[in-house]
Order: structure tokens, then C-alpha cells, then sequence
């Protein structure tokens, strides 16, 4: 028996604390990079998507140390061998300190060369040496509490690591509006307010996990096992060849545009850029929460239920991205020029393709999570490598041989998972998930495709015919699209399961709406 409860109430608290978590982050980024880019030159403005890409390359160096942590304590909690969960923090709590430690010295030895990785303008190289050491303190300072972070995964409570989450950014805001407006309007104050706020996050969640998970409390000397550090290292190297494949792709994209375009094209990119990654992280406090019950259905060996939770998720996470992503790409262009009156208009057409790549990869949005829980981590990574090659080459071509700048390198990621992941990856991740295709498309994608149809015509015709000129008129034809969206999906896409839970919430519902008026009734009386 699992200790680990399956709750759909417990996924959705944690699924809504995530959200609101996100929802502050991207509302202080939308309004964060409008008010630089309009007052800073695109030389300054770059260093922060350049020096970003650097510093993504840092936590990869000890992934195969943090990689397979939260699967080897979530399986031997879900068995209740609290021995095994010792013996796993005792054995590799020291290691990642020394790892922490190495990095910092080498981030502090890269930022002195920063000028020979990177094209950086003499007037900013000082910015840029500090910039980069405060990121590799704060990465540094990560990768040593990392292992402290499996409490509140293992526990269920994400909640309460998303509230922190809350509270920092919100101390994060305070500190970089203080700078911007009292200080200077400089690059180098984001990364100063983003360290502070890390930094304070990590020692309270460290504190918290330690509270609410007190089993990490038994870090001893002579629970230090060989053999534990080697099985988590060795799961986690195949760990480490996929994010490295996946860090190498998403930070080349700016170093490649760095050296073979312009400072245009990188600023272009990484705008271009912002409502895809927000709109791809909505699926991690989307996915979070159901990291721990797939560790549990896979140490169960409950298949049907798995099959089941993945087929739902995944079709919940596509309604969710198309509602907002298809009104988006229809209108990236008139979005970007509203959003910066005019100046980087360029953006629309990159940030149209790479939404489009974000909604390919929802199609598989829980497959490698559920690959992951399954230990089957060696041929995932594999098929992952291969296919951040042929993205990696065909960006190259496109961007330094065919000179298509930004775009090239936006084309070159649609093509790579619209050809090459859906053919190589996802049907590996299904069939670990022991879905059959026909499964698949019968549950995830003709219900998706099906409903999001009219919506997609309206948004085409009104683009073509009416246009779309101001803020007003953009909200007002993305909500008239959503409504529209909503009664497809609730007449055409909901399945059996589906209507059984709806109805199963609105009885619910019901029954606490007449207490509510029994009750007053009463006191009235």
C-alpha cells in the first residue's frame, strides 16, 4: 500500500497555489521587459538573454547528482522504508556541497573572462562580471539545498513551497522597482533583486521542508553508501544527457544569434520568445503535482490508472494551451506591436511559430514525467539527444548559412519537434505510459483538434476582415474566441470521466450552497 495519497483535491490545491505562482512571475515579466526594451539600447538589453544562456549550462555540470533524487525518495516513501530515505540524504548531502562549491569557483573564473565567451561592449564588461557572478552564487547556493526541496514533492504539500514562492517574488518586485526608480534603469538590477529573492527562498523552503519531511533530518555520517550514490548518479547521468541536450539547444539559440547575427535578432528572439516559455511553464505546476502519484503507480505497478491519469492530464493540458495559444498566434503580430509600439514588430512572426512548437509539445506534456517515474530514463535520454542534434544543426544552417536570423532559429525548433519528436519520442513515452495510439488520438487529440476549430476560424476571419488595432479590441476578440472555445468543449470534447466529475463537483456544490442557506435561515429565524 502506497503512502502516497492520490487525490484529485490534493492536485488541483496544489495545481491552483502553482498557478498563482506563475501568474505574478509572468505579469511582472510582461511589464519588466516592455519597460527595458523601450529604454535601453539592444547591446545592454542582451546581455541579460546571453548571460541567462550561460548560466543554464552551470546546474547541468552536477545533474546526474540531482536528477534522480526526488524518484528514489518518492519510491522509497511510497514503500515507508524511511531507512532508505536516510541513507539517500546522508550519502548524497555531501556530495552536492562539494558540487556547490566547485561551482561557484569556476562561475567566479568565468565571469572574469566574460568578455572572451561573449560579444559584450567595453562599456558593459563590468556589468557583466558581476551579473554573472551573483547568478553563479545563487545556482550554486541551488544545487547544494536541492535535495532539501523532495519534502514538500514527497509530502504533497507544494502549496506551501508555492506561498514562499509567492513571498519572494513579491520581495523581488519591491527590490527591483526600488533600484529602477531610485537608483538607475540598468540590466544589472534584475539579476541583483533575482539573486536576493533566491537566495531568501532557498534558506526558508530549506527550513519548511525540514519541518513539515523531518526524515531529512537524519543526515549521518556512517549512512554514507557507495552503492546508493552510484544507482542515483547512474539514473541521473541519462538524466543529465537530456537536459543538457535540451539546456544546449535553448541557450544556443542567443549565443548563435550573439555571433552570427545581431544584438537585433537576440532581443528579437528572446521577446519573441516570452509568451511561449510563460505559456510551456504553465505546465509545470500543472505536471508538479502528479510527479509524486506516478512515482507511486509505477512502484504499485497500477498501469490502468496511469494510463488513465495521463490520457486526462494530457488532453486538460492541451484545452488549457490551445484556449490561449490560438487566439495568441493569430494575433502575435498585432500583440507585439501594441506591446511595444512599434518597435520590435519583427517579434509577431517568432513569437506565432514558437507557441505553435509549445502546443506540439503538449501533446506529450506528461510522457516524460511518467519515463522519468518509470526509471526507464537511459532510452528516453537517447531519443531526446538525437533529436536536439538535428534541432542544434538545422539552426546552425539556417541561421549562419542561409542568414534568416531570428527566425531561422524559431523555424528550425518547429521542424525538429513537428518531424523528428513526434516520430522518435512520443511514442516511446506512450508506450511506457502503456497507451496505444488509438488511444491516444481518441482521448487527447480528436477531442482537442475538434474543439478548438470554430475558434481558430473566428480569430482568422476576424483578423482578415475586421483587424484588430487596439488593446480593447484584441481582449475583446480573445475572450469572444474563449467563450466560444468553452461551449465546444463542453458539448463535443468531454469524455465519459469527464461529465462524471463536473457532475460530481456541482452536487457538491449544490449541497454546500443549501447548507450555506439552511444556516442562515436559521440564525434569521
Amino acid at each position: 500500500m502506497s503512502r502516497i495519497e492520490i487525490s484529485k483535491r490534493i492536485v488541483l490545491i496544489n495545481t491552483a497555489s502553482s498557478s498563482v505562482t506563475l501568474i505574478l512571475n509572468f505579469s511582472v515579466l510582461l511589464w519588466l521587459q516592455q519597460y527595458l526594451l523601450k529604454r535601453l539600447s539592444p547591446e545592454e538589453y542582451s546581455l541579460l538573454p546571453v548571460l541567462m544562456s550561460i548560466i543554464a549550462f552551470a546546474p547541468l555540470a552536477t545533474m546526474f547528482l540531482t536528477q534522480g533524487l526526488g524518484r528514489y525518495i518518492t519510491v522509497a516513501y511510497a514503500k515507508g522504508d524511511d531507512a532508505e530515505v536516510s541513507r539517500i540524504y546522508s550519502t548524497m548531502f555531501p556530495i552536492l556541497c562539494a558540487a556547490g562549491i566547485a561551482i561557484l569557483g569556476i562561475g567566479c573564473l568565468g565571469a572574469w573572462h566574460i568578455d572572451t565567451l561573449v560579444n559584450v561592449a567595453p562599456e558593459f564588461l563590468s556589468d557583466a562580471r558581476i551579473m554573472m557572478s551573483l547568478l553563479f552564487f545563487s545556482v550554486a547556493l541551488r544545487i547544494t539545498f536541492s535535495l532539501f526541496s523532495s519534502g514538500f514533492i514527497v509530502t504533497q504539500k507544494m502549496m506551501l513551497q508555492d506561498m514562499i514562492d509567492v513571498a519572494c517574488q513579491l520581495l523581488r518586485i519591491i527590490i527591483l522597482l526600488s533600484l529602477l526608480f531610485g537608483v538607475s534603469t540598468q540590466v544589472i538590477w534584475v539579476v541583483v533583486a533575482t539573486v536576493v529573492a533566491d537566495v531568501i527562498n532557498i534558506i526558508v523552503c530549506t527550513i519548511v521542508s525540514l519541518r513539515i519531511f523531518p526524515v531529512q533530518r537524519n543526515i549521518i555520517l556512517h549512512y554514507f553508501r557507495i552503492h546508493t550514490a552510484k544507482e542515483i548518479t547512474s539514473y541521473g547521468g541519462w538524466g543529465f544527457l537530456q537536459q543538457i541536450a535540451r539546456t544546449i539547444k535553448e541557450s544556443l539559440d542567443p549565443l548563435i544569434l550573439n555571433r552570427f547575427a545581431s544584438a537585433v535578432d537576440v532581443s528579437v528572439f528572446y521577446v519573441g520568445g516570452i509568451a511561449a516559455r510563460q505559456l510551456g511553464m504553465l505546465l509545470t505546476p500543472l505536471s508538479r503535482p502528479f510527479i509524486p502519484i506516478f512515482g507511486a503507480l509505477c512502484a504499485t505497478e497500477d498501469f490502468t490508472k496511469l494510463r488513465n491519469t495521463y490520457l486526462r492530464t494530457t488532453r486538460y493540458h492541451l484545452w488549457l494551451i490551445l484556449g490561449i495559444a490560438v487566439p495568441a498566434i493569430i494575433f502575435s503580430d498585432e500583440v507585439m506591436h501594441l506591446y511595444l509600439d512599434g518597435k520590435y514588430d519583427q517579434a509577431g512572426l517568432i513569437m506565432a511559430v514558437l507557441l505553435f512548437v509549445i502546443i506540439l509539445n503538449t501533446f506529450n506534456s506528461l510522457g516524460p514525467a511518467i519515463v522519468m517515474a518509470a526509471g526507464q530514463v537511459k532510452e528516453l535520454s537517447l531519443r531526446y539527444l538525437f533529436v536536439q542534434l538535428v534541432n542544434i544543426i538545422l539552426t546552425i544552417f539556417l541561421v549562419v548559412n542561409l542568414q534568416q536570423g531570428a527566425l531561422g532559429s524559431a523555424i528550425a525548433t518547429l521542424i525538429t519537434v513537428a518531424i523528428f519528436e513526434s516520430i522518435f519520442y512520443w511514442p516511446f513515452c506512450r508506450k511506457v505510459a502503456h497507451t496505444s495510439t488509438s488511444q491516444w488520438m481518441r482521448e487527447v487529440v480528436f477531442p482537442c483538434i475538434c474543439s478548438v476549430l470554430p475558434s481558430l476560424v473566428f480569430c482568422l476571419f476576424v483578423k482578415l476582415t475586421v483587424g484588430v488595432d487596439t488593446w480593447l479590441d484584441l481582449i475583446l476578440m480573445s475572450l469572444i474566441s474563449s467563450i466560444l472555445y468553452f461551449f465546444m468543449i463542453m458539448f463535443f470534447g468531454l469524455r465519459q470521466q469527464d461529465r462524471i466529475d463536473i457532475s460530481r463537483i456541482s452536487d457538491r456544490f449544490s449541497g454546500k450552497t443549501k447548507k450555506l442557506v439552511q444556516f442562515f435561515g436559521e440564525r434569521d429565524s
